[in-house]
């Protein structure tokens, strides 16, 4: 299997022979890369890691919902019956009641936003490959979470909720409510979403504590926090903040892939990254921003040693998160 190459590659793929580095090519190279990542899924999803009735692979509660995710994603970009079978053997219906109070009891907080914020991208994705939402109750119980979490918000709690670069981060969660509001129909919802946006993202404080070149360097961390930030003003606000979008983000801005992570969350942070800036080229239109998320994922997919080879650290989340910005590519062509 070959991925698209830069740097002496690039004559090579004038010739034809090696699809370029960029949008172009990233595209033309997705279901490709898609089945790439769908091996360490594959194996990740089915195992008995956890005590939770359905999502009991992939290490943790969260990886596993980003897992089954991942195989709905995968099945309706492919149409491949073997993802979806994958999947369904997970997704079991009958455990459905038996899973919301493994989330009400033994979950808990810990979710709260991050993997709650899976949950919803997880029923979005089951009802759009599907036509059927089983896992719907489950999305429920976690944007009511969530929305909880939003409206027990204070000034010094949501100042550290949007600059954490972990699991914890607000913006995070606001994007994912807010997709979750657009996919119901839940106008009043969104709201929720857009009011705390305004009120804790636009935050002053934070164009000081959250300059978005500090997303650009090496880090310790997945999530990074200016560039999610300014993702989730774009998702939750569009159009209307386009120029406080362009204000915050310097001319000629781009971020480079980070080729040697010293963590295994740093390991995942080029996906992240690039997740982030497929939001911010929706809202602004910047060919630039697209190109960069191409050869984000594209080097990551090209680096095997950081989400297939490496050990199970890596393998048990990693490949996911690529096929979430592969995934949410094809709402942005």
């Amino acid at each position: 299997m070959s991925f698209p190459l830069e740097g002496t590659d690039r004559d090579q793929a004038a010739q034809g022979r090696i699809p370029q580095m960029s949008w172009q090519g990233f595209l033309a190279s997705r279901e490709e890369l898609l089945r790439s990542l769908s091996l360490p899924i594959l194996s990740a999803v089915v195992r008995k890691d956890t005590s939770s009735p359905i999502f009991h692979g992939c290490y943790d509660w969260h990886s596993a919902v980003h897992g089954l995710y991942s195989l709905y994603a995968i099945y309706q970009r492919t149409g491949d019956d073997l993802y979806l079978e994958a999947a369904q053997q997970v997704a079991l219906q009958e455990l459905v009641a038996d899973e919301l109070r493994h989330m009400a009891s033994v979950v808990g907080d810990s979710e709260n936003p991050y993997g709650f914020a899976w949950m919803l991208a997880l029923a979005i994705r089951q009802k759009q490959a599907t036509g059927e939402c089983g896992l719907c109750p489950l999305a429920e119980y976690a944007a009511n979470r969530i929305v909880q979490l939003v409206e027990e918000l204070n000034d010094e709690t949501a100042f550290t909720l949007a600059t954490v670069d972990k699991h914890p981060n607000l913006s995070f969660g606001l994007i994912h409510l807010a997709l979750w509001a657009r996919h119901m129909g839940a106008p009043d919802l969104h709201e929720v979403a857009a009011r705390a946006v305004r009120r804790w993202l636009l935050d002053p404080r934070l164009d000081r504590a959250l300059p978005v070149a500090a997303d650009t360097t090496d880090v310790s961390e997945f999530m990074p926090p200016r560039l999610m930030r300014l993702a989730a003003i774009a998702c939750v606000l569009g159009s209307d903040e386009t120029s406080y979008l362009q204000r915050h983000m310097p001319a000629r801005f781009t971020v480079a892939p980070l080729t040697t992570p010293t963590t295994v969350h740093a390991a995942g942070v080029n996906f992240f990254r690039a997740f982030a800036l497929l939001h911010l080229y929706r809202a602004t239109g910047l060919p630039r921003l697209r190109e960069n998320v191409a050869r984000l994922v594209l080097y990551q997919v090209k680096r095997p040693d950081l989400w297939r080879t490496a050990d199970y650290d890596h393998r048990h989340w990693i490949a996911q998160i690529g096929v979430r910005v592969i995934d949410d590519s094809y709402e942005a062509e």
